[in-house]
């Protein structure tokens, strides 16, 4: 097995990181908490001195516009300059990239099973642009254009786009999101969303995480289950934005872990219906596929695709 190739993820709770192996898939993946590390310098050497491996090539996808010489996390006080990590651990190569655009770098590859479920439209995965977004510490976007034989990948910032009320029975809710700050779709979209959508629709209901949302919403509570079914619905309306943003005939894939959380209980009907809801182009979207990630860890084996296509 080749170990001359270091892959990572580093978000805002989480970094992970694997090296890639002779089929040009991640390997020997581990993951951190980061409020245990406190750097990206420590949490790199502690994965390789973990696995034993010296790396000449890295490929690491930031939570972070990727950009400059100097990158500084959205949702972690981590800031870090390229070449001195380059430096560090003594890398001929040294990629930084999005952490969505990593992730659109995957989708051609998730063909195995248990990597997907089809959460409405066509079951065939069609050719054209795809589209990568997901509710977690933050809300991340990316697309995949096909360009002539391969792709490119553009990430983007389109959860901090402003969004608000549709129909008349979020307007209160919004009402009270506006409150405390301004709006826009990661202020809902998100696992932190999650729980400002749970207060917001409850007033004077007591604090819950994310993930006790989503646990007492599978549980059948009826106001979790409330929560839960508005967020479907929002992320349903946002996902459709996106698909006509990048005009996404490839599909819609949704990855994060308050959807993944959801598994069974995500309401497809639901999600549907707001996905297709924006006239005059509701049978553009009836004809495009959207599909939940479910593989783990789909950033690393994005930046495994990088970077043997960086090589080509």
């Amino acid at each position: 097995m080749s170990r001359d190739i270091l892959v990572g993820d580093i978000g805002g709770t989480h970094s992970r990181f694997a090296l890639v192996g002779d089929d040009g898939r991640p390997v020997e993946a581990r993951a951190y908490q980061n409020d245990d590390v406190g750097s990206l310098e420590n949490v790199i050497t502690l994965y390789l001195r973990d696995v034993g491996a010296k790396p000449s090539t890295a490929v690491l996808a930031v939570a972070a516009p990727a950009i400059g010489p100097e990158i500084e996390l959205t949702n972690r006080d981590w800031r870090f300059s390229v070449d001195d990590v380059k430096q560090q651990f003594g890398l001929k190569r040294l990629r930084f990239v999005n952490d969505f655009e990593a992730q659109a770098w995957a989708l051609p590859f998730l063909g195995e099973p248990g990597d997907l479920i089809h959460i409405g439209g066509p079951e065939e995965l069609p050719e054209g642009p795809k589209v990568v977004l997901g509710p977690g510490t933050g809300l991340g976007v990316a697309a995949l254009i096909p360009h002539g034989r391969s792709w490119f990948a553009v990430a983007t910032e389109a959860g901090h786009t402003s969004f608000g009320p549709v129909m008349e029975d979020e307007d209160d809710v919004f009402r009270r999101l506006r409150q405390s700050s301004p709006l826009k779709a990661e202020l809902v979209l998100s696992g932190p969303g999650l729980e400002r959508l749970h207060l917001a629709l409850h007033p004077g209901a007591p604090f819950l995480a994310a993930a006790a949302i989503v646990a007492a919403s599978r549980s059948g509570e009826a106001a979790a289950r409330a929560t839960t079914n508005l967020f479907v619905r929002l992320l349903g309306r946002f996902s459709g934005d996106m698909a006509l943003v990048f005009k996404a005939t490839g599909g819609v894939y949704v990855t994060g872990g308050v959807a993944q959380g959801l598994g069974d209980h995500f309401d497809v009907a639901r999600f549907r219906a707001a996905f297709e809801a924006h006239p005059p182009y509701g049978d553009l979207l009836a004809g495009i596929p959207t599909n939940l990630i479910m593989r783990r860890q789909p950033g690393l084996l994005g930046c495994a695709k990088l970077a043997h296509h960086s090589r080509d």
